[in-house]
């Protein structure tokens, strides 16, 4: 799958992204936030200078990136397009 800006890791799918505030980057977890609950998937997440949020995508139960990391990392994608 192309997922331009993220990065198979050691650790899983990652990317950080970059907000204008911290306030943008609550509405963007505000937002993220029933996208992951009704895939059943939630990322790791950790936020850095208030504007910056680190995301890390791995499916715990195999101990691997599957294809629902890729898929929630497209969605993702898709929703930062927006801020």
């Amino acid at each position: 799958m192309d997922l331009p800006h993220w990065k198979l890791t050691d650790r899983g799918l990652f990317r950080c992204l970059s907000f204008a505030s911290f306030i943008k980057l609550t509405e963007y977890l505000a937002e993220l936030g029933p996208v992951a609950d009704a895939m059943n998937h939630h990322p790791d997440l950790a936020v850095r200078k208030a504007t910056y949020l680190e995301v890390c995508l791995l499916t715990h139960d195999q101990q691997k990136v599957t294809e629902l990391d890729y898929e929630l990392a497209k969605k993702m994608s898709e929703l930062f397009e927006r801020y």
